[in-house]
């Protein structure tokens, strides 16, 4: 959209303003980011304004009831990628309430998608000045926005500063460390070729080995350790910062990380322990001494496993017992983890997995319609999609709602555009489906799909035999 020269609407709005007539200016104000909707400061003068408003005359019952249903249309429009009608119905929330930081941040997201990366930045850094409102978990997530938009602006001091705010805030923040070691990377390269132009080569050279000590650092956090003597290695070179900064809970949390690479449980809990201690209100450090007794239990299960498959028969029932506990021991903590980051896609997957794979071993419809749920969430997500939809489908089915698996089998394969590994296990569940529907017919020419391009995939090849035997190619 061409920019469009709004300067007499926003002085318009301005004197509205300073008259006090609030409503008046947010109308002006409205009506020239409709025209100019990449006008960050337009955005940011408005959210003053609303802000003001709402102070001498807070929302009333009938406007909160109004903010709800609004709030529901924003993430609709967001989902259906209708970004301009998704930033309107944000605007139009933030009217009635211009403290929402969850309405801002699928403001920015949706700008940010639509190209209007200036008003994207603009109400990012109002978050990050606003510090969300006192809710760390937003401000993590509008932190994460703000590092990769500025890093698609080229605008590498800042990117590095949210990211760096990432990284205090959720030590554990893997992303973090590997955009920081990325964005450290380009300045040193940008300095290079500043120094080979100019005249002022020692200050850079001798900011280059500062960053690249910093550099050096992150790759040790971010997992780049090969061997177990670069990783006790590091272990202690992260005592020795902890003897130095004793109260500084990250380094506790990296201390865990490492002990955990080591399979040294009782370390890492320890370590783990001392960071929640340091940082109460970080919930990941709780998470976090979970993920140790998850890791142990999950060791001795494959244990089990691989003495299952030698052809111990004796471990079976030990193995499925203590498969049955891992999976009780994980939903209670996701389900944790769900309340504290409900918007993290991530857990909402791994939430999603286990009550499939409860539903699985207790044949039980509430676990998979809770499964159906998470995964229902997360599949406008191009990362989860594909096995979000399968489980989806394969729930159904398992339900036997036949209809509801093979529109969303279809749906998901409609987004692939190779016949990959995604293709065929989608392929796959959807021709079952169809058997168990009693299509036979259209159950074969979906195996047949398969088996045409990997006649070794599964038992495909055994499925179109035995639909071939039952006459399946001769119905009507």
């Amino acid at each position: 959209m061409a920019q469009v020269d709004v300067s007499k609407l926003l002085e318009k709005a301005k004197e509205a303003a300073e008259r006090r007539n609030y409503d008046y200016a947010i109308d002006w104000y409205l009506n020239a980011l409709k025209l100019d909707p990449d006008n960050g400061q337009a955005r940011r003068d408005l959210r003053m304004v609303e802000l003001r408003l709402a102070k001498e005359k807070p929302p009333g019952f009938f406007a909160k009831g109004k903010l709800a249903l609004t709030i529901g249309k924003v993430q609709t429009m967001y989902t259906a990628r209708k970004y301009d009608a998704a930033i309107e119905a944000a605007e139009e929330a933030l009217r009635i309430d211009p403290t929402n930081v969850g309405t801002q941040l699928t403001l920015a997201r949706a700008a940010a998608a639509a190209g209007y990366r200036n008003a994207a930045l603009f109400t990012l850094e109002d978050i990050q000045n606003t510090k969300a409102g006192g809710n760390r978990k937003q401000l993590v997530e509008a932190l994460r926005e703000l590092g990769f938009l500025c890093e698609a602006m080229g605008r590498v001091a800042q990117a590095k500063q949210a990211w760096e705010q990432v990284k205090q805030l959720d030590s554990a923040d893997h992303d973090a460390d590997q955009h920081l070691k990325n964005l450290y990377a380009t300045d040193m390269s940008a300095k290079l070729e500043t120094a080979a132009a100019g005249a002022d080569k020692g200050s850079v050279a001798r900011q280059m080995l500062k960053d690249k000590k910093t550099t050096e650092d992150l790759s040790a956090q971010e997992g780049t350790l090969r061997t177990t003597d670069d990783v006790l290695r590091v272990i202690e070179i992260t005592k020795a910062d902890i003897a130095k900064r004793p109260d500084d809970a990250r380094l506790y949390g990296k201390l865990g990380d490492l002990e955990m690479r080591l399979e040294n449980w009782d370390a890492a809990r320890k370590a783990y322990m001392e960071a929640q201690a340091k940082d109460s209100t970080n919930y990941t450090w709780r998470f976090k001494q979970d993920d140790v007794d998850l890791a142990r239990m999950s060791r001795d299960l494959r244990v089990l496993g691989e003495k299952f498959k030698a052809g111990d028969a004796s471990v079976k029932d030990q193995y499925n017992a203590l498969r049955l506990k891992l999976l009780e021991m994980k939903l209670a903590s996701y389900l944790q983890r769900e309340v504290q980051y409900s918007t993290d896609g991530r857990i909402r997957y791994e939430l999603g997995t286990v009550y499939f794979e409860l539903a699985e071993i207790k044949k039980d419809n509430g676990l998979y319609d809770e499964a159906i749920k998470r995964y229902q969430m997360i599949y406008p997500d191009p990362k989860y999609r594909c096995e979000a939809g399968l489980r989806m489908g394969q729930g159904f089915t398992r339900k036997g709602q036949f209809d509801l698996a093979l529109k969303r089998f279809d749906d998901t394969i409609k987004t692939l555009e190779v016949k990959d590994l995604r293709w065929k296990n989608l392929l796959y569940a959807k021709a079952d489906t169809l058997e168990l529907a009693g299509k036979k017919k259209e159950a074969m020419q979906a195996f047949i799909q398969i088996y045409e391009i990997d006649v070794s995939f599964r038992d495909v090849s055994k499925r179109v035999d035995k639909l071939q035997a039952e006459g399946a190619d001769k119905e009507a």
